[in-house]
């Protein structure tokens, strides 16, 4: 990766995150309430715990915020059986991974020797 293109990634991620700064503190302070009726009146901790998500997905919040879009929660008895299906498929899924990373460990170290660096050959001279 050259430099300019390096440079360019770290301008825009910074922008961003400047933008999704100052959205967040609007969101936290202002737009939570506008969006969600039950955030109104929530107090310092909650507003605290909100504000890295606002901040990372402020374009979603802002477009959501101007459609004027709420939608309904979702009723505790299908989020059940969406947890469910998931934990159904993880599962297997973090064993299979962790099997694998055992199988695939290297069984001998593959280099004993201490790397040899200036201060380590001027301490056994």
């Amino acid at each position: 990766m050259s430099l300019a293109l390096a440079t360019a990634l770290a301008s825009v991620l910074g922008f961003y995150l400047l933008l999704g700064i100052a959205y967040g503190l609007y969101f936290v302070t202002i737009g939570a309430a506008q969006m969600v009726p039950a955030a109104r009146g929530a107090g310092f901790g909650f507003r605290l715990m909100i504000l890295p998500g606002a901040i990372l997905l402020w374009p979603v919040l802002l477009v959501r915020l101007i459609k004027g879009r709420t939608h309904r929660p979702a009723p505790p008895r299908a989020l059940r059986g969406v947890h469910a299906r998931l934990w159904v498929f993880l599962v297997p899924l973090v064993a299979l991974a962790i099997m694998m990373a055992l199988m695939l460990r290297p069984v001998e170290p593959l280099n004993d020797a201490l790397p040899r660096g200036v201060i380590f050959e001027e301490l056994v001279s």
